[in-house]
C-alpha cells in the first residue's frame, strides 16, 4: 500500500487506528523516517507521546518514540477512545505527533530537562503543543477533539478540569487557526 510506504516507514500501528495515525502522519512529513510505535495500555489520561527509555543511548536522529492510547479510558475518563469521532481521533494523533516533533529537536540532555520541566509547566507545554498541531494544519481536528471532550456528558469531572486547565479551549483553537491561516477572527 503506497500510503503505508510513504507515511508508515518505521512505524508500528494499532490495527483499529492505523488509518487515523496515517492521516495525522501525512501532516508531519518531518517524521517520515522517525521510528514510532503506537500502543494501547491502561493509563490515567487519554494518551501520551514519549521517547522510548533507551533514548539516552541514541542520537536524536535514531531515537524511537511511543504514542500510547488509554485502553481503559471508559473507566478513567468516562468515555472510550473508540467513542471519539474519526476526525477528532486524527486530532488526538496530530497532538501527540506534535510532541514528537518537539522532542526530535532536542538533544538528550535537553530532553531530560524537558521531562522535569513538564512536571512544573505542563499547561505551557500542552498549549504550545496544541499550537504546533494547528501549525501542521490539524487545527480543525484538534477543535473537534476538544469540543467532543468538553461537551461529553460522560466525561469525568477530573478529566474535564485537567483538559480545561492545560490545553487550548475551543475559542482559543479557532483564534489560533485564524492566525495561522491569516484569517479574521470569527
Amino acid at each position: 500500500n503506497k500510503i503505508i510506504d510513504i507515511f508508515g516507514y518505521e512505524k508500528i500501528f494499532i490495527p483499529d487506528y492505523e488509518l487515523h495515525a496515517l492521516i495525522a502522519l501525512s501532516y508531519y512529513p518531518e517524521l517520515d523516517s522517525t521510528a514510532i510505535e503506537f500502543k494501547s495500555r491502561k493509563m490515567r489520561r487519554l494518551g501520551n507521546a514519549r521517547p522510548k527509555m533507551d533514548f539516552i543511548f541514541r542520537k536524536p536522529a535514531n531515537r524511537h518514540y511511543v504514542i500510547i492510547i488509554n485502553k481503559n479510558a471508559k473507566k478513567t475518563l468516562g468515555f472510550a477512545f473508540s467513542d471519539i469521532p474519526f476526525n477528532a481521533q486524527i486530532g488526538f494523533f496530530g497532538h501527540e505527533l506534535a510532541h514528537i516533533t518537539d522532542y526530535t529537536e532536542k538533544n538528550n540532555l535537553k530532553l531530560i530537562f524537558f521531562g522535569v520541566k513538564y512536571l512544573f509547566m505542563q499547561k505551557n507545554i500542552e498549549r504550545y503543543t496544541d499550537k504546533i498541531t494547528i501549525e501542521h494544519n490539524l487545527g480543525h481536528q484538534l477543535y473537534e477533539l476538544t469540543d467532543f471532550i468538553i461537551k461529553n456528558p460522560d466525561a469525568s469531572e477530573d478529566y474535564l478540569k485537567f483538559k480545561r486547565n492545560n490545553y487550548l479551549n475551543c475559542e482559543e483553537i479557532l483564534h489560533e487557526i485564524s492566525i495561522h491561516n491569516n484569517l479574521p477572527d470569527r
